[in-house]
């Protein structure tokens, strides 16, 4: 029997399981710190992570289970593609690990948990820009977004409209999400994520509100109404790292060092939750990496070239085409070596002449 509580405040996440000894008992909470945070937010959207390892999954699964008790209450959590919910390790498997303890059903036909006192939580996906609209007239009363850089803002905003309730439940939304410098996602959290912008550093947690007219999110103060008397949308960031998730680190302490061990743009993003880096030149490979050396090794290597072909000639002093690029890397021991590099900006025929010629 569930033991879970409904209220927003003072909520406490627990679960019984019945077995031969009556007293085993296991207990779901949120850690201590950041995920805590997400889990207690009274705001209408909370988005909670920005960072790799920080615990965002199992807090997205923990938040439908303060209303498994109300049968008339639902949730549908979104990832982006189908695969993404069903691969191993994924939202599905990590489900199966939470659920069951508060005596869910699953279902896996529709990938849906239904819960004794009739409450249920449904995965689905939204590949789609047009998949939105297979959503009209759904009344969903709580939303959650699992890696929201991964949607549009155009999903985002037509799902807000979705959530809606008569369940008793006030409807509201929650996302997970990892940065990403070109995302819509980073000007909703700018305050809290960006350095330039004139509210930073915005407290986590802290509420701000928004209206959206003609699909744009304007900024309102607390006390705004609109012509009906209706408030804004309350919305906040919580901001999480791998170093807030301490179960994690105890358990598998090598995930620090495969984050550290990541390409420099992708450890700024997924360990530190850097929002503004973006691959660029000497980013992707610092050219300081890269010894020069005066002769490349001559024996027991084995060499390969890889063309990276464009076709377009460079005509104009105003035109900016992309390379044909020709490399030829050796492989002596533990050394690789570029050997030569071939450049070029010309014609389909050119560039078949010059593959040729450097054959």
């Amino acid at each position: 029997s569930s033991g879970l509580s409904g209220q927003r405040t003072g909520r406490s996440l627990s679960s019984r399981r019945s077995g031969r000894k009556r007293s085993q008992r296991k207990t779901l909470e949120p850690q201590a710190g950041p995920q805590r945070m997400f889990l207690e937010s009274t705001a209408d959207i909370c988005v909670y992570g920005g960072a790799a390892g920080g615990g965002k999954t199992w807090a997205l699964l923990l938040e439908p289970l303060y209303h498994v008790r109300n049968p008339e209450f639902s949730c549908v959590i979104f990832r982006r593609t189908y695969p993404q919910i069903t691969n191993e390790g994924g939202l599905w498997d990590e489900s199966m690990r939470v659920y069951p303890l508060a005596g869910a059903a699953p279902r896996e036909s529709d990938l849906q948990w239904v819960f004794p006192g009739g409450a249920s939580v449904r995965f689905a996906h939204m590949q789609h820009e047009k998949d939105r609209y297979s959503w009209q007239g759904a009344q969903i009363p709580l939303i959650c977004f699992d890696e929201l850089t991964h949607f549009s803002q155009a999903q985002f905003l037509y799902m807000l409209s979705r959530n809606r309730s008569l369940s008793g439940v006030r409807p509201y939304m929650r996302a997970t999400t990892n940065p990403d410098a070109d995302s819509w996602v980073k000007e909703f959290l700018a305050p809290w994520v960006d350095d330039e912008h004139p509210e930073f550093p915005f407290p986590a947690g802290k509420l701000r509100w928004f209206t959206v007219e003609n699909n744009v999110i304007t900024w309102v103060p607390a006390a705004w109404r609109d012509e009906n008397g209706l408030p804004g949308k309350s919305m906040t960031f919580v901001p999480a790292r791998v170093f807030d998730n301490r179960i994690l680190l105890a358990e598998n302490p090598e995930y620090l060092a495969s984050l550290r061990a990541l390409p420099l743009v992708e450890q700024q993003r997924l360990l530190y939750g850097n929002w503004k880096v973006r691959p660029a030149a000497g980013k992707v490979f610092n050219r300081a990496w890269i010894e020069v050396i005066d002769l490349a090794p001559a024996n027991g290597g084995r060499d390969v070239r890889f063309w990276d072909f464009a076709a377009t000639e460079k005509k104009l002093a105003s035109d900016d085409p992309d390379w044909t690029v020709g490399l030829r890397l050796r492989r002596a021991g533990a050394l690789f070596v570029v050997v030569d590099v071939v450049r070029v900006r010309a014609s389909p025929g050119e560039v078949k002449r010059l593959v040729l010629a450097t054959a």
